[in-house]
């Protein structure tokens, strides 16, 4: 649960099936616990999580993300930014929907930045 949330919750724009969106955001939600876990007090977005060193999504269910848009015909650039707003739509998601942890939105970089409660 998101609990200063204010905004919307958008949905992805990528046409993928449920259960990849389902498997999406059961890595992401892996991602996200073991970074609490270890940086508890620190806070975290789709960019520190998936971005940057981790943003080679080669390998992952991400990569679904991505290959939505390359084959729609978009650039390596395009499609990159297309498939990072949809990571990010989809944390927020996935944190709103949490039904163990409480999360609170502490700011934004290039996109929400969020921190456990």
């Amino acid at each position: 649960m998101i609990k200063n949330n204010h905004k919307k919750i958008y949905k992805i724009s990528a046409d993928l099936l449920p259960v990849d969106i389902e498997i999406i955001k059961v890595y992401m939600q892996g991602a996200v616990y073991a970074f609490c876990n270890i940086k508890k007090d620190e806070p975290f977005s789709a960019r520190i999580l998936f971005g940057g060193d981790n943003g080679n999504w080669n390998g992952t269910p991400m990569q679904k993300l991505y290959d939505y848009y390359i084959k729609e015909g978009k650039s390596k650039e395009e499609a990159y930014k297309s498939a990072a707003i949809d990571a990010g739509r989809l944390l927020k998601s996935l944190l709103d929907g949490d039904n163990y942890r409480t999360f609170e939105i502490v700011g934004k970089d290039t996109g929400t930045l969020y921190k456990l409660a």
